[in-house]
């Protein structure tokens, strides 16, 4: 039985499937159209075998047009038992944003693409998805199989989980050669650095924290008409030849988180690519007014947008921003931002209540109409508790009051703190449980820093240890859900709820995936600093191990240089690759972000290197001596007013009396 694998259309991609082909089968591209009668016919006859992928035209059937899979977040679906036990029905499928063609014809499909919710199985079924065939017989004749989308080039395209792919292509190279399965082995084309039972070299983490600074300056830094910024990161949509395309917004926190990096390597290994990485990023962040509140008439002044395109305030953002930069600052031994960072303090301060707990953002100018000035939500008590937005503020909270002296960071902390205690672990949470506690271990363990209390060791012990409770086998912490009416972003109810917003990166609790974009790439940071504020051997056995694993999944790639060196959003702890429930629209399991993400996992691994922790005190005097004069004038009463930045309005104005703020 001859076999032939016919490619109908002209693919950017690589024919990865001539690698595996049989002696019996065939890739045939570019078929002029006798050559493909002929082929046909012997099907026909029961001489041959054929695949056509992506025909433009075939007796019998009516095709539409042509469209792309991601246009409406279809995945790639098992539709029958043709697949066998290996892939069941309803086995999903990443295909990444393939085209595909339209079959109006009715036909029997072995492979759908469909809108469907769920991690590997659409947990909802078929029957209610919209969906279009993919992979079906031919109706006139069973020795013919067609795929209106490219699927020769599965390796390039990066298609997941590998596992599965290779059980298509080994049941299609079957059917082509006459026998049931051809078993194919390869290594995805972006993969983790080393396997899961690997033995690792001895500076295993120095290298995994070189290759990502490199990773910085190679892809992710640039200079714009002397001005230093850094690319948010990578989208996570792959096309057809695995590539991802960067997101280029300027954003407040990685600008300061990912200074982090550059100053951590300049005193590691003295590469000065570092300095000017970490120097002008922070200049960027706070000289300029790209994505600073720099207007002392502003409600907001000293706050830092969430990017030069939205003028909304978090907390956490900010927050993040202003440790990364301080970070950066003390290990250049240069505090000339000093003043500015105090102004983002404060100014997050002023606009926190009583308890502790500050709004999750701030919207200039919607949230500062009616007359509302600052003194209404500095006055007023926000009264849920969200570590995703609050508990990297209560740190630094403790980092500005360990470095000025100003009670009223400590005090802001500790009541928050002491809410977040009377409510662990069910908080409100918003793309997954375990980020929230993964956010807390930094701020408890700052706080034992900074006013070491038994009470306050007590607070660390519970979070530190129920933290480590939850690591599995492979020293990570799975992502889950928790109570459902506390949480913002959970999985889909639907199959019709796919791909409408942002979303938790499993489907159910127990699928096995870990979240290096909302979870433990927070978690790795705040272990390390339960270790340097208690020397507890338990906390360094288990930020050990945490370490080790960062360093097996950093990706690795020949042929997608331009991510070898970083960590993408979602792992599979069992299948072993980058792989998650795609749910999310704007940040699925292939995103790359450099700040949450890179930054924080890098900085953890040079704070190690360097055995200190991430609190810094080293410059308390220059704190201490303009703590006071920052603090008289943000503190004193203001007016409405309103300013500009560029083409936003940025209103000062009173409170309503609730808080409507959208996150």
């Amino acid at each position: 039985m001859q076999g032939y694998w016919v490619e109908l259309f002209k693919p950017r991609a690589a024919c990865d499937v001539v690698k595996f082909l049989p002696e019996n089968v065939k890739f045939v591209k570019n078929c002029p159209d006798n050559e493909l009668s002929a082929i046909l016919d012997a099907a026909r006859k029961g001489e041959a075998r054929v695949l056509l992928e992506c025909p433009q035209k075939y007796a019998g059937l009516e095709f539409g047009g042509e469209c792309y899979a991601d246009s409406f977040k279809a995945r790639t679906v098992v539709a029958d038992q043709w697949f066998g036990n290996e892939l069941p029905v309803c086995r999903i499928l990443s295909q990444h944003n393939y085209i595909l063609r339209e079959v109006k014809t009715p036909v029997r499909a072995h492979l759908v693409t469909a809108r469907v919710a769920g991690y590997r199985t659409a947990c909802f079924g078929l029957d209610d998805a919209e969906q279009m065939p993919l992979l079906f017989e031919a109706p006139d004749c069973p020795n013919v199989m067609i795929s209106v989308t490219p699927l020769a080039s599965f390796i390039q395209s990066r298609f997941a989980p590998a596992a599965d792919w290779k059980c298509v292509i080994g049941k299609l190279l079957g059917f082509l050669s006459g026998t049931d399965m051809v078993r194919i082995d390869y290594e995805m084309s972006v993969h983790p650095t080393y396997g899961a039972n690997d033995e690792l070299p001895e500076d295993a983490e120095e290298r995994s924290f070189k290759r990502n600074a490199e990773w910085f300056y190679r892809e992710m830094v640039f200079n714009r008409h002397g001005q230093i910024g850094v690319f948010e990161g990578l989208s996570s949509v792959i096309d057809v030849t695995g590539r991802q395309c960067i997101n280029p917004e300027l954003r407040c926190d990685c600008l300061g988180e990912c200074a982090a990096v550059g100053a951590l390597d300049y005193v590691i290994s003295g590469e000065y690519a570092g300095k000017d990485m970490a120097e002008g990023l922070i200049k960027t962040l706070l000289d300029s007014d790209k994505v600073r509140d720099a207007c002392p008439a502003s409600q907001t002044f000293g706050s830092l947008f969430f990017s030069d395109h939205s003028c909304s305030i978090y907390g956490d953002d900010n927050s993040r921003a202003a440790l990364g930069a301080v970070l950066s600052e003390e290990l250049l031994d240069d505090p000339k931002h000093a003043k500015k960072l105090l102004q983002v303090g404060y100014s997050l301060l002023r606009t926190t209540g009583p308890n502790g707990l500050r709004v999750p953002s701030l919207q200039q100018p919607e949230h500062f109409t009616g007359n509302r000035t600052w003194q209404n939500y500095h006055n007023s008590t926000y009264p849920e508790c969200r570590p995703h937005y609050q508990a990297w503020h209560w740190a630094l909270n403790c980092q500005l009051y360990a470095l000025s002296g100003d009670r009223r960071f400590l005090d802001s902390a500790i009541a928050a703190m002491e809410t977040a205690n009377k409510c662990f672990p069910d908080f409100y949470w918003q793309n997954g449980a375990t980020g929230d506690w993964c956010r807390i271990l930094l701020p408890y363990a700052m706080l034992v820093e900074v006013d070491d209390t038994p009470e306050h060791r007590q607070w660390l012990e519970k979070v530190a240890d129920f933290f480590i409770s939850k690591m599995n086998e492979y020293y990570t912490l799975p992502e889950v859900m928790g109570k459902i009416e506390l949480g913002h972003y959970p999985s889909p109810s639907c199959n019709a709820d796919h791909g409408h917003g942002e979303a938790a990166l499993v489907q159910f609790n127990g699928d096995p995936a870990c979240d290096l974009l909302y979870s433990i790439n927070y978690g790795f940071p705040g272990l390390h600093e339960a270790y340097m504020a208690t020397g507890n051997p338990k906390y360094k056995e288990a930020v050990d191990k945490m370490a080790s694993f960062f360093c097996r999944i950093q990706a690795a790639s020949t042929d997608q240089p331009y991510i070898d060196g970083a960590w993408l959003r979602g792992f599979d702890y069992e299948l072993w690759e980058f792989f998650g429930s795609a749910a999310d629209s704007g940040w699925g399991p292939w995103c790359v972000e450099t700040g949450w993400t890179n930054a924080w996992i890098a900085a953890t691994l040079g704070l190690r290197k360097l055995n200190r922790p991430l609190l810094c005190r080293k410059h308390s005097d220059v704190y201490t001596q303009l703590a006071p004069e920052v603090s008289k004038f943000m503190f004193t009463p203001t007016m409405p007013s309103t300013t500009s930045r560029g083409t936003h309005t940025i209103v000062n104005t009173s409170f309503n009396g609730g808080f409507d703020v959208e996150f």
